[in-house]
């Protein structure tokens, strides 16, 4: 499975988890600004596996650049 494979990409600044309504940037919020860890995230979301919690801040470390511009922007 690639990376890619956990989200939808419906738009630049809008790319969701693959089976929910969640976008990255509500997980990253967490993950960034309230620095939570991947397992309180997980718990906080029901609708989402710790294993997408994991890709999702993966796929931001692999397009810290980008994605940091569009949740700026």
């Amino acid at each position: 499975m690639q990376l890619e494979d956990y989200f939808i990409f419906l738009a630049p600044d809008d790319i969701r988890l693959k089976n929910t309504r969640i976008g990255i940037e509500t997980i990253l919020y967490d993950y960034i600004y309230r620095s939570r860890t991947a397992e309180e995230i997980a718990k906080t979301y029901s609708s989402l596996s710790l294993e997408q919690v994991y890709a999702t801040i993966l796929y931001y470390l692999h397009n810290k650049e980008a994605i940091d511009i569009s949740l700026t922007g």
